[in-house]
């Protein structure tokens, strides 16, 4: 399908608190390290805020232009029995405070939640979610409801992962994660921080790189790998790799699910701070290795 879904995909088969608002805000959700245009002050600026950032996590990829939803089982077979709910019509009957629980830990009420990116929203700033949040809420109701996971969804998937599936060693049980599994792993694994000038680098590359090369950008059950390579581009080729999927060897091919980096909509000053961070997260790694 689509970048977010397939991204998610390849996780899965390689990896295998709600008052007004959501539970665990860290240091990644600071009003001060936000995505380019967070600054809002007007209704549409907002608006226009929350729309690139339903573009950057890929929303109306995995729910579809429409947000009517999409049949995940129907496209891989690993997750057999799983639909991209029909948003437009479950939206509505949420709170914001609701809605925000799910995008930051994964969780809803009723139900477990699979696939959902919320592993990298979790992390947004307040203005970023706030954006969001918005724009979701001018989608029309459109469509039909979409099914739940049928009874015994996560473990019939269990049993269809790889033999090798990493996490079964790390946690000592078979099992296929949660939404909320998957925030909670992602928090423990967070990239560290480098100091106050790279910080909204580490902020952009936890919510955006993570998802093709893991929590720790370290490759972990991920095809795409760690971001070693940082250290053999400067700040313009980085940039085109980013912009354009042009590498130094030349033209980046899509990886096995039409994802490439050009697809996400980041800003030149946002493709900037996350070389910044990048390369100096490869520098420090590459001097520990020594």
């Amino acid at each position: 399908m689509i970048r977010a879904v397939a991204a998610t995909i390849i996780v899965i088969a390689l990896l295998g608190g709600c008052s007004d608002r959501a539970t665990d805000i860290d240091e990644g959700q600071s009003s001060l390290i936000a995505f380019d245009g967070a600054d809002y002050k007007a209704d549409a600026e907002k608006l226009m805020h929350g729309e690139r950032m339903a573009e950057v996590f890929a929303c109306n990829s995995c729910h579809l232009e429409d947000y009517t939803g999409a049949n995940f089982g129907e496209m891989i077979p690993l997750v057999e029995g799983l639909w991209a709910t029909n948003i437009s019509l479950t939206m509505p009957q949420m709170s914001d405070a609701e809605l925000e629980l799910i995008l930051r830990e994964g969780k809803r009420s009723d139900r477990e939640l699979y696939l959902m990116p919320s592993r990298q929203t979790h992390f947004l700033s307040e203005q970023d979610m706030s954006a969001l949040i918005a724009f979701l809420r001018t989608i029309k109701p459109a469509g039909a409801p979409t099914p739940e996971p049928p009874a015994g969804f996560a473990d019939a998937v269990a049993d269809r992962l790889p033999r090798d599936y990493w996490r079964e060693k790390e946690y000592g049980r078979r099992f296929y994660p949660s939404a909320a599994d998957e925030v909670a792993y992602y928090v423990a694994n967070r990239v560290p921080n480098l100091g106050s000038s790279l910080e909204r680098g580490r902020y952009i590359a936890t919510t955006v790189c993570s998802v093709c090369h893991g929590a720790a950008l370290d490759g972990k059950g991920e095809n795409s790998g760690d971001v070693q390579a940082a250290l053999s581009y400067d700040g313009a080729t980085f940039d085109a790799l980013l912009g354009s999927d042009m590498t130094v060897s030349g033209p980046m091919p899509p990886n096995e699910w039409g994802g490439t980096h050009a697809a996400y909509p980041l800003t030149p000053s946002e493709r900037t701070d996350i070389y910044q961070y990048v390369f100096a997260l490869a520098e420090s790694r590459a001097a520990t290795e020594k």
